[in-house]
């Protein structure tokens, strides 16, 4: 029902230039609702992994289980997983080339399941410390925020684009037009248009470089390591958001009592990300060397100092897993606050840049109909 409204309002509206902001929201929330919901399914697939380790129950027919009757890419992916289980292929590199999101300590539970092998409450103790954890998450405002603000930024570069759009579409037809009819009637000096030129060439550069970053930040899984981090705005967030991934799949890991270069030895091995294949395996040499557990996520660039201070006294008091959970939601929080303080005065300061470009060529023309009107009488 809701789509259907949704094309009829778009049908409606076809004349309008409007049309391409609803139908890029539409095409933004598709494709948001699709990440959101790759993501929850990737969590419970690993849930439903560990407790097949667990229990010591088959992975491949297991991975095929749950493909079945399913359509969607992470079903796709379980049943190449388990193709390529069947056919002999290694775990971790079964994993690697089917891309299916299984992470280090998925893996290690997978592998080593004798350590996993605990009473049958563990799997509902677990799940209930991961609903706590994601209600923490929800009542900071992460996941419900998260799709909203990339609708609105989704919704606010249409907007600068749609205007851009039309402006071309105005100087290339219309003033064309009244420089035609000036040349014949009065003599149209060229002051008239400064304004007009001065603010397209800056909002012109402007739509150049938003055009770049948005190129850069789609394109930023394959970027070198050394670029994400000046990439405005995504790259410091898609970094948090890598380091919460790691730093979640250590918790679980530690939990079941799997060490730790072995949970960053896996997760550079399986992972797609190269900034995470990359961390991971230098934290796990140096660990491996005798350096200790947080110095290593520290001098991979992991954490950062203030928490690399946290993780030792967590090591030193015996509770580092739960100091991870706390760190990962606080990383989290943060995230969402920054991004809700962005688009507080992103959203109006774009508002008002589109409304200073339309309002100079309401201007222009307001300028020469005056002065047409002048030299006709």
């Amino acid at each position: 029902m809701l789509w259907s409204t949704s094309i009829i309002a778009l049908a409606s509206s076809a004349p309008h230039p409007i049309t391409f902001v609803l139908l890029a929201m539409m095409i933004g929330s598709l494709f948001v609702a699709r990440r959101w919901t790759y993501r929850e399914e990737a969590e419970s697939l690993n849930r439903w992994m560990r407790l097949a380790a667990g229990t010591r129950a088959s992975v491949p027919v297991l991975a095929e289980s749950l493909a079945n009757g399913s359509s969607s890419r992470i079903a796709f992916q379980c049943k190449t997983f388990s193709a390529r289980l069947m056919r002999g292929e290694s775990l971790v590199k079964a994993v690697r080339r089917s891309k299916l999101p299984i992470t280090a300590d998925t893996l290690a539970a997978i592998q080593h399941p004798q350590a996993t092998t605990t009473p049958p409450n563990s799997f509902e103790d677990e799940t209930l410390r991961s609903h706590v954890r994601q209600q923490q998450s929800i009542d900071g405002g992460t996941p419900v925020s998260a799709p909203i603000v990339a609708e609105q930024l989704i919704y606010l570069v249409a907007t600068l684009f749609l205007a851009w759009g039309l402006g071309y579409l105005m100087r290339d037809f219309l003033f064309k037009r009244f420089e035609k009819i000036a040349d014949e009637f009065f003599n149209l000096k060229s002051n008239i248009h400064d304004l007009l030129q001065t603010i397209m060439s800056i909002y012109e550069g402007v739509m150049i470089l938003v055009f770049i970053w948005f190129v850069m930040a789609i394109l930023i899984r394959w970027q070198p390591a050394w670029l994400i981090r000046w990439i405005p705005w995504f790259g410091k967030d898609f970094i948090a958001r890598w380091r919460s991934e790691i730093l979640r799949s250590l918790s679980i890991g530690m939990r079941s009592e799997h060490a730790e270069s072995e949970l960053l030895r896996l997760a550079s091995q399986s992972s797609r990300n190269h900034w995470i294949r990359k961390r991971c395996r230098k934290a796990s040499q140096l660990i491996e060397n005798g350096t200790t557990f947080p110095l290593a996520l520290r001098s991979s660039q992991i954490i950062t100092a203030k928490e690399q201070s946290w993780l030792t006294s967590a090591t030193n008091n015996h509770h580092l897993p739960s100091a991870i959970d706390q760190m990962v939601d606080n990383i989290s929080r943060r995230r969402s606050l920054t991004w809700k303080v962005r688009m507080s005065w992103l959203i109006p300061l774009g508002i008002f840049a589109v409304g200073i470009y339309v309002m100079a060529h309401i201007v222009t023309v307001f300028l020469f109909l005056t002065k047409l009107t002048t030299s006709i009488s």
